[in-house]
């Protein structure tokens, strides 16, 4: 049913702002629940649907959902200026929708019409001055090297963990230990995200079990990094306005309350992620701490008195004028993986891997599709041998949304693997 006169009815003002409510803490299907019944009472609202199309954007495996609704606000357009957000009887929606539908298609790999729209996004007289064209061209960029890359795909063998760790509620963020038998990863419950861990008993894993009341978590931590024997474990805390890394530790397979680490390390700045280096001497982790972009990767070593030293960024070439996260290194810290949505991505994050050699960092290498793809991909956690990894893959044929698989790549071509395994 469509509203004619274009006023909102007074019982919809508790929908609109609920869902600017849970929108603004990044609870997006929350959101959407609240934003789908205003489209309900006026479908063709260009800024209704243009903040259906935002929730399904952010929302991993769901973002295609977003094309026909960030097509209906495309009808109303108006400069960035003049576009009231928090306004009900806002009607239109603002330019950089043309931007987010080409972002949509893009993640549903309709390669060419994204670029059709990132085209329209820049013809616009309301663009210039008032948009980065960097990030435009910087998309547009991905979307030829995705045509390219797709066009020679890597071979790979994918492996559900089964019903020990997967479930029908999403699975996410696997870590592993170096020794390969421990696993902590994440699961969106129906109220709350939980921490599970698992362990691997004659090559199988057993039942994951929930560690939150252990580690005290209501919820707002993830897992990022394991020792190599699966004893420490590194988590991030999230809230609303900051991130930090906290550790816990495992006793007679309890895992300790996760503790804040040092400030050097946490300081006032958003930290994301946090893995080991060799021997538990160093943290290489991502933080938005003033470096290349938004998000840049540190490492912090260890000192001669045991504390922890002042992050230093890695610099070039594995930080770009991008974002860069989630590192973690495997082959005794000669490989490092990242996700960066700088370098030779394919749209978005992609994951990338580094030699060391010689103190230095190579030129980063995209690490391949279908391990990438025109989406997001934040995660490949390898086992100390680099050629297994652990990642979280929307399947249809999966329990749920989300599920934990291994993966195994046997194209030799990637990662030069007869070099870091010592294969003849």
């Amino acid at each position: 049913m469509t509203n004619i006169n274009g006023q909102s009815a007074p019982g919809n003002h508790e929908d609109f702002n609920e869902g600017q409510f849970f929108f603004n803490r990044s609870e997006y299907q929350d959101a959407l629940f609240f934003y789908l019944k205003l489209v309900e009472h006026d479908s063709m609202n260009a800024n209704f649907n243009f903040k259906i199309g935002e929730c399904y954007l952010n929302m991993p495996g769901k973002e295609y959902l977003a094309v026909p609704f960030f097509g209906k606000s495309i009808l109303n357009l108006v400069p960035k200026k003049k576009y009231n957000k928090k306004d009900i009887n806002e009607r239109n929606a603002p330019l950089h929708a043309l931007f987010y539908l080409g972002n949509a298609y893009r993640m549903d790999n309709q390669l060419n019409k994204a670029l059709d729209c990132y085209a329209k996004f820049m013809d616009s007289p309301y663009f210039w001055g008032n948009y980065n064209q960097e990030v435009v061209e910087q998309e547009i960029k991905s979307c030829e090297r995705a045509k390219v890359i797709q066009d020679a795909p890597i071979d790979l063998e994918k492996i559900n963990l089964g019903p020990a760790i997967n479930s029908t509620f999403s699975e996410e963020m696997p870590v592993v230990s170096g020794d390969g038998n421990t696993l902590v990863f994440l699961r969106h419950l129906k109220f709350y995200n939980a921490v599970f861990y698992s362990v691997k008993v004659n090559n199988a894993w057993r039942e994951a079990v929930n560690i939150n009341p252990e580690i005290i978590s209501d919820g707002d931590f993830y897992a990022t990094g394991l020792s190599f024997d699966g004893s420490k474990l590194l988590l991030i805390k999230k809230d609303s306005d900051n991130s930090e890394i906290y550790i816990s530790y495992l006793k007679n397979d309890v895992w300790s309350k996760a503790a804040l680490l040092e400030n050097k390390i946490n300081s006032s700045h958003n930290v994301t992620f946090g893995s080991f280096g060799p021997n538990e001497k160093s943290i290489y982790l991502s933080g938005n701490r003033g470096g290349r972009g938004d998000f840049d990767i540190y490492v912090s070593k260890i000192t001669s008195n045991g504390s922890w030293g002042r992050p230093k960024a890695l610099g070039r070439p594995i930080n770009t004028e991008f974002d860069e996260q989630n590192p973690i290194l495997c082959s005794k810290g000669e490989v490092l993986f990242f996700a960066s949505r700088g370098q030779f991505s394919m749209g978005g994050y992609d994951i990338f891997y580094s030699y060391l050699s010689e103190g230095k960092w190579s030129l980063p290498v995209n690490i391949g599709y279908p391990i990438n793809d025109t989406r997001d991909n934040m995660l490949f956690y390898p086992t100390e041998q680099c050629r297994n990894g652990y990642m979280a893959i929307n399947d249809s044929t999966g329990y749920g949304e989300s599920d934990i698989y291994l993966v195994t790549i046997k194209s030799k071509s990637v990662l030069n693997l007869e070099k870091i395994n010592g294969d003849k």
